[in-house]
């Protein structure tokens, strides 16, 4: 059946009886009103009506961001076009540290004063302190953005320029906003506001090209009329005073360092000082840096957004009294942070900075002033469970709407179904807003109610479904009028994150890439040190070569052509690797003892692995309806890897008759779950049983909240099967697994007792199994013989990885941020209590949660009454592994609820909660965990759209070793989303691989690196297994000319390694063309030397194809050596000794002369065509 969607009914709605006497309260002549007795979700259905009743923007206030954001899910849910509807943050937070700009948070306060200045916003959400501070003066913004079209006549130079006044930053390479580059011809540039940046090519002074691209490929796609760029921060250089607002700091400077010395602050004043004046030296250079946000009300004239707002705009206040009660706590934080920093010689006094702006001064105890300043001459209406005291709104109306919040029915059917039915003989129109209609109307028409249209008239009650998803639902007694959402019904709505693509920086293209310094293994010469590009001249011919070191004073360089034959070390920080001399016989030796030991592995591997091989188990069906509906809930928009990682689970259940054994790798909170939930529901649709094991018992609790969330709409039944359950409940869930009646069981390694028995097991989902112990790794390679195994991890241990690239198990990873996703900001520094304070500080303020781990059961509850005292409002609670499990799991709950703020806790959380508010991470002493811990930590923050911080402490005392530094570097290094699977190969950096199926750390592969290691176990693998060997072989054709890549054409010597391993990565003709089109699209049109070395290419795969061995020329003369099993026929030899009267054949091959040519590639190219038609072995390209 087709089933409408909410938006499709809203006209029917606002005819309803009781709806339509409130409509016309809407109305502008019926405004200044106070709607009260209003405690549902309401609000977004009273936007929505007003919307269709005026053209105008409509400006929300509300509490938080957070409910912002909610909002405006909830509006698109009701048909508002997302477009129309934009949420504008709160500056105030980047005040709070010194890290670099969120230029995230900035792009989406610019785009949403832009669409507003604009008019092309209809619903402008805020609140009172992201709507006061100051900003752009909106005739600026305006007259500052401009539009770039296809065939427009610009100069690049002078467009250089309009970036930098606008804020852009100039780098090498584009991969975040509000950066640009330029190579030759080509502009890159991403606008600040934008989800992808934008490729120019010039021809001449005209735009040829405008494509939008992928910042992490660098590939360009799709095409583009016209673009808009609008500045990338809230300054203008053109617009701005800056003679001015240097006046103004330097005499601030002044005052403040006064103030600082009265105060007998000894380091502040010079730690001020030395700080201003940098930031003079750059505002008088008009060079964009990180605290320019901090002077914009020195550098325009003072504006907030209110000025933005057209005369018309109508302000709608939330809930007054609570957007009261958060204000003043938040004002309170920010006033302390603030003036922590001033005394610490950080930043100048906020007062004094926005002294022209003292509304946006946090204020505590202020909010009715500020409240009152914004509704000042304006339309307004408020939306309040109960009346707001008088000196919070101005003098209005008052009008009772009668609105009630529902309560939860999740597994409470038989109340839900009589209660929709007193509601149906009350004459209520019910609408069931759900992700999942078709089984939604299935459990009604069970129980005889039977969803119809909303009747035209709303004269009579009615029960329709219609798809949707809102936060929650509300029962309107007075419109009569009811709306039940997933919520409700299954406890399973969740913010809906609008899209938006979040890149941060250009991932590594290889997680082996190389940088000067780093230690390569050459496969012919063993172990040196990567000392960069280099470039020599030899016989008149300019080549690329990749300096080695070896001990002194051999050195190698190394052609770009044979770069294939480098590896970058990857193997055991104990003790660094020893460097091999040229010539000498010990790297032989040292390969021949790695080969066998990783012949012995692959031996034992493959014993392991010869059962499963034998098992076999019927293919699965298709998917059901119930699948791709239960599919169609989900909250979020897949990700690209996990839409493919989905796709590689169900082929392998739906394709092969052989048991799936797949891991899925990603990063925390990257969708690796959702992957196990369908793979599980299609098990059970299939008639199988699944168990999911879990290290710990809070992930497992976590996990069955989760399932039964997403299956709560179907008959399946899902238990949890830990230590924390009675053994009556126990023994229940025991007995249902034995029968069958249990389909979906979740549990620790509880599920591996003996008593625990199957009726049909199907799936297994094995989640971080590094975390489990040798005993119960043994039980489940046990079972990986006899069921399908989903494998989930976020940072594979090394011999994970020995599998996974070893060719014996399957991987899908998944290296895509889900959209909305924004990177941890790391923070490495000795420990403050200033500091931490206000990292607490700045997440309560914005209605979240905080984790602090002390890895010291002895002194955690010391630590606790510590963190209690730097921040005495905060509700905190302690978690530690020795405590009772019921009280561990009480605590862990309260903090999954917001029962609570501050959760100071030992490492137990490591593989633990999934709390989607807990946004900012202290670890204490964090020098001392390892980085796969350290890891992990992390990940449990950043896992909403919102700015998540991690801070890793250590002691000022603290002397780190060279693996402390390491452990917290690499951290760093890798702090962009999707880093998991490099962060692993870092690890085996650390703390070297451990062998596929021994204890030790320390593997074979120390002596030869882990990538030549693995290579050596995938070669025995294949030879026990029998399988041919994987060998392709590009023949070198020796050719004078020059063919290499210019630094002039790409400047970054990693991309330039990059694009060499590309090419000695080629296998047919197809994979240079894909080369050539890269360069073309990122780099413009290529040098000839460059041309050259692509068509150098194209005739070593055409040599290949020849059978020709090796080619060497100079400009008299080709000489061309076979293959072996090359014999040339009569019919090639008359062909040659036809066209070259200088020919000489050899017992080898022939010599063939090249006089008279220009081109020795034009030469070679038309010799290999005669003899590839002589011999008949032309490929068609």
């Amino acid at each position: 059946m087709d089933v409408a969607r909410l938006q499709e009914v809203r006209l029917s709605i606002r005819a309803l009886p009781g709806v339509r006497v409130f409509v016309h309260l809407l109305s502008p002549q019926s405004l200044r009103t106070e709607f009260t007795d209003v405690s549902g979700n309401l609000l977004p259905l009273l936007v929505a009506f007003r919307l269709d009743e005026a053209q105008g923007l409509t400006c929300v206030l509300v509490a938080d961001e957070q409910r912002a954001q909610t909002l405006a899910s909830d509006l698109a849910a009701m048909g508002v076009p997302e477009e129309q509807v934009v949420v504008l943050p709160s500056m105030l937070g980047e005040l709070f540290e010194d890290t670099p700009p969120d230029l995230h948070l900035i792009g989406s306060r610019i785009e949403s004063l832009w669409k507003v200045a604009t008019g092309q916003a209809r619903v402008l959400i805020a609140t009172a302190q992201s709507l006061l501070e100051p900003t752009l003066p909106p005739g600026a913004l305006r007259e500052a953005a401009f539009t770039l079209r296809k065939s427009d006549t610009v100069d690049m130079d002078w467009l250089m320029r309009q970036l930098v006044v606008l804020g852009y930053e100039r780098e090498e390479m584009v991969a975040q906003r509000g950066q640009f580059s330029r190579r030759g011809g080509i502009l890159d540039i991403f606008p600040v506001h934008a989800d992808e940046p934008v490729r120019l090519e010039f021809f001449g002074d005209e735009i040829d090209r405008l494509q939008p691209f992928d910042p992490d490929s660098q590939r360009a796609s799709g095409h583009l009329n016209e673009c808009v760029m609008t500045p990338a921060r809230e300054v203008i250089w053109g617009e701005a005073d800056v003679e001015g607002a240097v006046r103004k700091l330097q005499h601030l400077l002044e005052e403040t360092l006064h103030d600082l010395i009265q105060e007998g602050n000894e380091r502040a004043p010079d730690a001020l000082r030395q700080r201003i004046e940098d930031d003079l030296l750059r505002l008088q250079n008009r060079v964009a840096f990180e605290r320019l946000e901090h002077y914009i009300a020195l550098l325009h004239p003072v504006v907030d957004a209110l000025q933005y707002l057209p005369p018309d705009c109508l302000l709608v206040v939330e809930e007054p009294l609570q957007a009261q009660t958060i204000y003043h706590q938040s004002s309170r934080d920010a006033l302390d942070v603030l003036t922590h920093r001033v005394k610490r010689g950080e930043m100048l006094p906020l007062e004094k900075l926005w002294q022209t702006a003292p509304m946006a001064v946090p204020q505590p105890d202020g909010f009715p002033t500020v409240l009152r300043h914004i509704l000042q001459n304006r339309q307004w209406l408020a939306v309040s469970s109960i009346p707001s005291p008088r000196e919070l709104l101005p003098k209005g109306k008052e009008e009772e709407l009668n609105a009630r919040a529902l309560p939860g029915y999740r597994g409470q059917l038989p109340a839900l179904i009589g209660t929709i039915r007193n509601w149906l003989q009350s004459q209520c129109v019910v609408i069931v807003a759900t992700e999942q209609p078709h089984r939604v109307t299935e459990i009604l028409e069970e129980h005889d109610l039977f969803p119809t249209a909303i009747p035209a008239d709303g004269e009579q009650g009615a029960l329709a479904v219609v798809h949707a998803r809102l936060s929650s639902g509300f029962l309107w007694e007075r419109a009569r009028l009811v709306v039940l959402t997933d919520a409700e019904l299954f406890g399973a709505s969740r913010l809906r994150i609008l899209r938006r693509r979040v890149h941060e920086g250009i991932p590594l293209s290889s997680i082996l890439d190389l940088r000067p310094g780093d230690y390569v293994v050459h496969i012919h010469h063993g172990i040196g040190i990567y000392r960069g590009i280099t470039q020599r001249e030899v016989l008149g011919v300019r080549r690329d070569y990749l300096l080695i070191q070896y001990a002194p004073p051999d050195i190698l360089l190394v052609p770009t052509d044979q770069i294939d034959r480098l590896q970058k070390y990857i193997g055991s920080e104990d003790n660094p690797p020893e460097i091999h001399r040229l010539g000498g016989s010990e790297w032989a030796l040292t390969k021949r003892r790695a080969k066998a030991k990783a012949r012995k592995i692959a031996e034992e591997l493959i014993r392991l692995y010869a059962a499963r091989e034998a098992a076999e188990r019927p293919p699965y069906s298709p998917d059901t309806p119930w699948q791709q509906e239960m599919e169609s809930a989900f909250p979020y928009e897949e990700t690209p890897d996990q839409r493919r990682a989905i796709l590689e689970v169900k082929r392998d259940m739906e394709g092969s008759r052989k048991p799936m054994d797949r891991l899925i790798c990603g990063d925390v909170g990257f969708g690796k779950t959702e992957v196990a939930i369908r793979a599980a529901f299609k098990a059970v649709m299939e008639g199988k049983q699944v168990a999911v094991i879990c290290p710990t018992t809070v992930l497992a609790a976590q996990h069955y909240n989760t399932f039964r969330e997403r299956f709560a709409a179907y008959p399946i039944r899902v238990e949890l099967l830990n230590r924390f359950r009675s053994p009556k409940e126990q023994r229940e869930v025991v007995e249902g697994l034995r029968v069958g009646a249990v389909d979906v069981v979740i549990g620790t390694h509880r599920l591996l007792s003996k008593d625990v028995q199957f009726h049909n097991l199907g799936l297994l989902v094995v989640d971080e199994e590094q975390r489990f112990g040798v005993a119960q790794k043994e039980h489940l390679k046990r079972l990986r013989t006899q069921v399908d195994v989903l494998t989930l991890t976020a940072t594979p241990i090394p011999r994970t990885l020995h599998m996974a690239l070893g060719g014996l198990r399957a991987m899908s990873v998944i290296n895509d941020p889900p959209f909305g996703r924004l990177p941890i900001r790391t923070i490495v520094r000795p420990y403050d209590d200033d500091v931490v304070r206000e990292a607490i500080l700045r997440e309560l303020e914005r209605g979240g949660q905080v984790y602090y781990v002390h890895n010291r059961v002895q002194s955690i509850y010391h630590v606790a009454q510590h963190v209690q005292e730097l921040v005495p409002f905060a509700r905190i609670r302690v978690a530690h592994g020795q405590m009772p499990d019921d009280e561990l799991e009480e605590v862990m709950l309260g903090f999954y609820h917001h029962d609570f703020d501050v959760l100071v806790c030992t490492t137990i959380i490591e593989n633990g909660l999934d709390v989607p508010n807990a946004n900012t991470l202290i670890v204490e002493r964090a020098h001392r965990l390892g980085l796969a811990q350290l890891y992990q930590l992390r990940g449990r923050v950043g896992r909403s759209d919102r700015q998540a911080y991690a801070y890793f402490f250590y002691r000022n005392d603290a002397k780190l070793d060279e693996r402390a530094q390491q452990r917290l570097n690499a951290l760093r290094e890798f702090a962009g989303l999707g880093s998991g699977l490099k962060l692993a190969m870092r690890d085996l950096e650390i703390r070297g691989a451990g062998n596929l199926l021994g204890a030790e750390q320390h593997g074979a592969m120390v002596s030869v690196g882990f990538e030549l290691y693995a290579e050596m176990l995938a070669e025995a693998i294949r030879e026990l297994r029998g399988q041919p060997e994987e060998t392709f072989y590009l023949p070198p054709v020796d050719v004078p000319v020059n063919v290499y890549i210019p630094a002039s054409y790409i400047a970054d010597e990693s991309q330039r390694i990059f694009f060499y391993k590309k090419m000695a990565a080629v296998r047919k003709v197809e994979d240079v063309v894909e080369i050539e089109a890269e360069l073309r699209d990122r780099f413009g049109p290529l040098p000839e030397v460059v041309q050259n070395a692509l068509w150098l290419l194209r005739l070593r795969l055409q040599a290949a194809r020849i059978g020709i061995a090796e080619v060497k020329a100079d400009r008299q003369w080709a000489n061309i050596r076979f293959a072996g099993h090359v014999r040339l026929t009569p019919q090639a030899v008359r062909a040659l000794t036809h066209v070259y009267r200088q020919h000489q054949f050899t017992g080898e091959g022939v010599r063939l002369s090249l006089a008279g040519n220009s081109s020795p590639l034009a030469a070679l190219a038309d010799m290999f065509d005669l003899l590839e038609n002589a011999l008949g072995q032309r490929e068609k390209v």
